[in-house]
């Protein structure tokens, strides 16, 4: 079988989104990605220079993607994003896509960031049995573990009081910037964390159609923010499955305001307002070592593991 190697295009977006699916039946991730979700993710890429199509007898084999970061700190921590078709795997095209994504990566950062050390990553859902032997064989190891989070959002879920001289209320565009600030300042001692430029905010949140306002809280003392719940639904998710999920894309808490309760009482109300507004499941994901015992906090509101994630790292010399 001859394959054909060469960046992808947006072009390749229904391609793409195909190949996903038809690897979701089969690997069963959890990983639901639309069009217009890949669309968006296209377009915060290099495609030209960090992106690859494979093509056997011209259709889709396996994609491959590199994702990098606006403002690296300490270390560049690159992730590697690819799927492989299953009807083309066993084929050794992981084989050689990896490796190829890991030199455009190097390109990459030697052209941005040549002083800075750089270790490309790439996450593994932990039952991919074949995905993680082969970043076992190419010498990526496992830096840390993730857990993939789900409560349902029914009349069980806990209620978590407001602690006193807090007050919750909605996420406003007027405090965009303010909640970015304090995004930043939550979680600058999380493993793997950068500060989220303007740019790369608006891209994620307040840019993204994925982002729900209506569903994201903010947590005041004084006026201020102290705390924030930022929300996502991803419409693919109830097309594929038949369940309504809101996604918890960002919880935190200034350090100053810890210990208060206070994101026990803001996701507490986010899941509530959550199931009024008709959502049936909440997800997230957090890292199994979190320094804030956020672990803690989400179990005691109802959620489960329903998947875990490992993120691979390999550091990579210029």
């Amino acid at each position: 079988m001859e394959l054909v190697w060469r960046p992808l295009t947006t072009a390749d977006i229904p391609a793409v989104a195909a190949l996903c699916t038809a690897a979701e039946t089969v690997d069963d991730t959890g990983e639901l990605l639309s069009e217009e979700d890949f669309a968006e993710s296209f377009g915060k890429s290099d495609l030209p220079g960090g992106s690859l199509a494979v093509f056997a007898d011209d259709t889709l084999a396996a994609y491959g993607l590199v994702a990098l970061r606006d403002n690296p700190v300490g270390t560049h921590r690159v992730r590697l994003d690819g799927v492989v078709h299953p009807e083309h795997r066993r084929a050794g095209i992981g084989l050689q896509l990896l490796p190829r994504l890991v030199e455009l990566a190097r390109r990459l950062h030697v052209a941005r960031h040549p002083d800075m050390p750089l270790t490309v990553c790439t996450m593994v859902e932990s039952r991919s049995v074949g995905h993680v032997a082969l970043t076992n064989k190419l010498g990526f190891s496992a830096d840390r573990h993730f857990y993939e989070l789900e409560v349902a959002l029914g009349e069980s879920l806990a209620q978590v009081p407001i602690p006193p001289g807090y007050e919750i209320v909605p996420f406003s565009a007027a405090r965009d910037e303010e909640v970015r600030l304090v995004c930043n300042a939550a979680f600058a001692e999380h493993w793997g964390s950068v500060e989220r430029t303007p740019e790369e905010w608006a891209a994620s949140f307040t840019d993204s159609k994925r982002f729900v306002p209506e569903s994201s809280f903010l947590a005041l003392s004084q006026g201020a923010v102290a705390g924030f719940v930022l929300a996502r639904h991803y419409p693919v998710v109830e097309e594929m499955t038949g369940v309504r999920e809101l996604w918890i894309g960002d919880v935190g808490t200034l350090e100053e305001h810890r210990g208060r309760g206070v994101a026990a009482a803001l996701l507490s109300w986010t899941l509530a307002q959550g199931r009024v507004a008709g959502y049936q499941r909440a997800g997230l994901s957090v890292d199994s070592a979190n320094s804030t015992s956020a672990l803690g906090v989400y179990e005691r509101a109802g959620f489960e593991v329903a998947r875990t994630w490992v993120d691979y790292g390999l550091p990579v010399g210029s």
